[in-house]
């Protein structure tokens, strides 16, 4: 991501009120789009959801032309202030909220201000003036988890557990969207490999690494030699576990392979940037509507980098994921509801 670039926000709501102020005073082409985005807490830097994010913005601004405004939350309690804020000054064609929490502090801020677009990214919102972009989580699962369900098998790779068939994941916080990602995983890997086992637990934290990485090291030490890290900025713990004990890891949101080259076998993609600027340009073409948008395979808006994959299983996967995309193949969504789903697919 750009990163000499200097925010634009800081995180006191204070200090967002000094910088509209300064802003409105400081002489900006009034006829520039402008644009005004709320990241989830965990902020910037998390490699992830809120980095993807970012980098749509900077798209936008560099395609489209836009000027942006930008606040880092400690918090959830101060969603609804920052929302707040940005919406009283009335110079904003559209606000985005990144994050599935950020619902309840939209649902308030957006029915007081009912003439201001806004934009929600990982939930849903039902407001007249709110676009709401919502992904079919499990399909990502899906596709990453046949991934490491057919890698497990490959004992010859000194990073797989011989005599084990068993892979993980690990999810930021136990909520529906982190749980259809995680009966997606545990649905793609046994689709593919009906002997594979699968762990998963929650950190319960966005932005706790260190906690992460302990529960990563629990996993590895029975015997898990392919873990998912679903969990924001705490997955980076997870993918360091990974590398030390020389086993792989999945990453998230965004292509996280340069942080452990030799490691990350692939990425669960969740193309936030392209969802972001999807936004901004519905916007800018007159072509906001307001409801639920459902983004996955078929629409680009999630998928599998290739990174470490062998190429025989990238061919496999790859057919998988245009029977899900076609439709042909309905992924579970919850994790109570894979047995049967496998047992109807024959499996």
């Amino acid at each position: 991501m750009g990163k000499n670039r200097k925010p634009l926000f800081v995180l006191s709501v204070v200090m967002v009120i000094g910088m509209v102020m300064g802003s409105v005073s400081s002489g900006l082409a009034a006829d520039k789009p402008r644009i005004a985005i709320v990241f989830a807490t965990g902020g910037l830097g998390d490699k992830s959801f809120n980095d993807s994010a970012y980098e749509g913005m900077l798209r936008a601004e560099k395609e489209l032309g836009i000027e942006f405004d930008q606040a880092e939350p400690q918090a959830v309690a101060e969603y609804e202030s920052l929302l707040m804020r940005f919406a009283q000054t009335r110079r904003y064609d559209l606000i985005i909220s990144i994050g599935f929490d950020q619902a309840d502090a939209l649902q308030v801020v957006s029915g007081r201000f009912p003439d201001q677009k806004f934009a929600i990214v990982d939930t849903a919102v039902d407001a007249p003036n709110v676009a709401s972009y919502v992904y079919r989580e499990a399909e990502r699962g899906f596709v990453v988890g046949a991934v490491a369900g057919l890698m497990t098998k490959r004992a010859e790779d000194p990073r797989i557990v011989p005599d084990k068939q068993i892979i993980g994941v690990i999810g930021g916080m136990d909520i529906p969207l982190i749980r259809a990602n995680v009966a997606g995983y545990i649905a793609g890997a046994k689709f593919a490999n009906p002997e594979v086992e699968v762990k998963y637990s929650y950190v319960g934290d966005w932005a706790d690494p260190a906690k992460c990485k302990e529960m990563a090291n629990a996993m590895l030490d029975e015997g898990v030699d392919v873990i998912w890290l679903a969990a924001g900025r705490s997955g980076l713990g997870g993918i360091m576990a990974a590398e030390e004990r020389n086993r792989f890891a999945i990453g998230a949101d965004v292509d996280q392979g340069y942080l452990a080259p030799d490691h990350i076998l692939t990425n669960g993609m969740k193309l936030v940037d392209n969802t972001v600027f999807m936004a901004i340009e519905a916007v800018l073409k007159d072509e906001f509507t307001p409801g639920t948008n459902m983004l996955g395979l078929k629409e680009g808006a999630l998928g599998y980098s290739h990174n470490l994959i062998p190429a025989d299983i990238i061919e496999e996967v790859d057919k998988l994921a245009e029977r899900v995309a076609s439709g042909e193949l309905t992924v579970p969504e919850e994790i109570d509801q894979v047995d049967a789903w496998l047992k109807a697919q024959g499996k």
